[in-house]
């Protein structure tokens, strides 16, 4: 029986260094090894008003003294302006016949372009792997990173029936498409 409850304790206690030793070990690799940046504040310009103290009642005493109010340095008076000579009296504006206005011309928008989406990523090697795929059917796909995602997409339309038409074409090879622009 005593060596049975000797094998208990030792095994209780290697038990006990274990847990130990991975508890040190958890918290050197969660605990940072560098101090984070500390963000500077700017120096307040001017001080901020102090509220006048309100006098205590008789049961209520004050735990920290009261501090007098700072005094504020008067700003001096601002001088007069020198004397500038007399300015002569604006000349009322002469009517003058103008031109019939012409509406404006109408400019065309910036062109808009039609893509296309087939598939958006977080790892550029899946998008990759889409992109492969749609080459080898035929379609001509590419790869934007916008916004941190791979996106893999077909086409450049003017046209929004035309990346229709693409788009027709994928999902009746079995892809999910969304048209962009």
């Amino acid at each position: 029986m005593k060596p049975l409850v000797v094998a208990i304790i030792v095994l209780v206690g290697l038990f006990g260094v274990a847990v130990l030793v991975g508890y040190v070990g958890g918290q050197a690799f969660l605990t940072p090894t560098t101090t984070p940046p500390r963000i500077a504040r700017p120096a307040p310009t001017a001080p901020a008003p102090q509220p006048s103290p309100q006098p205590a009642s008789p049961q209520v005493r004050p735990t920290q003294p009261v501090q007098p109010p700072q005094q504020v340095a008067p700003t001096p008076a601002p001088q007069p302006p020198a004397a500038q000579p007399p300015q002569p009296a604006p000349q009322p504006p002469q009517a003058t016949p103008q031109p019939p206005t012409t509406p404006p011309a109408v400019t065309p928008s910036p062109r808009v372009l039609y893509r296309v989406q087939v598939g958006a990523f977080l790892r550029r090697e899946n998008a990759e792997i889409r992109a492969a795929e749609l080459r080898e059917r035929g379609f001509d796909a590419y790869i934007n990173l916008v916004g941190g995602l791979f996106r893999v997409q077909v086409g450049a339309f003017a046209d929004r029936e035309n990346a229709q038409r693409v788009a027709q074409e994928l999902r009746a090879v079995g892809y999910e498409v969304l048209i962009t622009n």
